[in-house]
């Protein structure tokens, strides 16, 4: 694990990361990708239902 003061060190010049913190400190590092987008489940649903889509919840149906 990474002590939260050393996170810079191991962070990318340029770029998305993503961080995991146990007990306050560094348990991973993760570079995003371009071609990732990183939202909330709330915002992805939210982005679904703008481009048509209906949510459903499981075993539910919409009437």
């Amino acid at each position: 694990m990474i002590e939260k003061s050393e996170v810079g060190d191991h962070l990318p010049d340029n770029g998305r990361v993503l961080v995991t913190l146990r007990n306050g400190k560094v348990s991973a590092i993760r570079l995003a990708h371009d071609d990732e987008h990183l939202a909330t489940l709330k915002s992805l649903f939210e982005l679904a239902e703008l481009s048509g889509f209906t949510i459903v919840e499981k075993d539910k149906s919409k009437v």
